[in-house]
């Protein structure tokens, strides 16, 4: 059982995503990541002029810390060659790093997202603008507050596809 603490706690958080829901709004939002397809990738290119993604890991990838499903894998395959690609995590997870590494994709972790530092960084590493840039993530504030505030398209997702 809940402690009053916890409680008034979650009821805070509660509180506080919904005047953030008010106030910060995605350019667009998927129910998962796989909806982002070939149409909406051309799309993308084509309306918004983006070259480069960062991409979130926990919730976007992969639900409550599980292994990345092969679905969400292939995805991020078809997205190479197509877009610039970059990991930006707030968790620390050297096995998905290392999967990244080894897919020439780089990977940054312990973000602190929505600090402006590691969406600068990523750029950087990318070679381009920020407004070239699309953030997705299931976070508002994490991800799509962090990449509004950096001048970045944003995509919020609703949920992780946890087919094999």
């Amino acid at each position: 059982m809940k402690q009053l603490d916890e409680i008034l706690g979650d009821k805070l958080l509660d509180l506080a995503h919904w005047v953030l829901s008010k106030m910060v709004k995605p350019d667009l939002t998927f129910d998962k990541v796989l909806d982002i397809n070939e149409k909406v990738i051309e799309d993308l290119k084509k309306k918004y002029e983006i070259e480069g993604i960062i991409i979130d890991v926990d919730e976007t990838l992969r639900k409550e810390m599980r292994s990345i499903p092969a679905c969400n894998k292939d995805w991020i395959k078809s997205l190479q060659g197509k877009f610039k690609i970059l990991i930006l995590s707030n968790g620390m997870d050297k096995e998905v790093e290392d999967y990244f590494k080894k897919q020439g994709i780089d990977y940054v972790g312990f973000a602190l997202k929505p600090l402006k530092r590691n969406f600068k960084k990523a750029c950087n590493k990318m070679g381009l603008r920020p407004e070239q840039v699309l953030v997705i993530g299931d976070s508002l504030f994490d991800d799509v507050y962090g990449g509004k505030r950096n001048n970045m398209w944003t995509g919020l997702i609703k949920g992780v596809d946890e087919g094999r």
